[in-house]
């Protein structure tokens, strides 16, 4: 799902700004103000990561990243923090992210 995000950003970008590298776009996803609305949800695959770590600190553990995701992934359309307003955009347009969405929330309630 990360990955299409990032697919259709990168479509738009380049609408705008023409053709760009991978290196390029890269350096756009991680530092340009433009993205910086994919950040929570980097943030938390982030954190599934650490919480998937044998060594991780207890507080932090899969069931809170799922919630945390479903809460994220809620399509509530009265939130009006940016994620949620640019992650309904591709939503609404592009089939690819509807089928992912629905799958990501399959496995989060498999696995609780």
């Amino acid at each position: 799902m990360h990955r299409t995000l990032i697919a259709l950003e990168r479509r738009e970008y380049e609408k705008f700004h023409g053709r760009t590298s991978s290196g390029d776009f890269l350096q756009v996803v991680a530092f340009d103000d433009c993205m910086k609305w994919l950040e929570p949800l980097s943030r938390l695959i982030v954190m599934l990561d650490e919480a998937l770590d044998p060594a991780r600190d207890a507080g932090l553990t899969p069931a809170v990243v799922s919630a945390r995701l479903r809460e994220l992934l809620s399509l509530d359309r009265s939130r009006e923090d940016e994620f949620i307003q640019r992650y309904l955009r591709h939503f609404d347009t592009a089939p690819d992210l509807a089928v992912e969405h629905a799958a990501v929330l399959k496995a989060l309630s498999a696995a609780t």
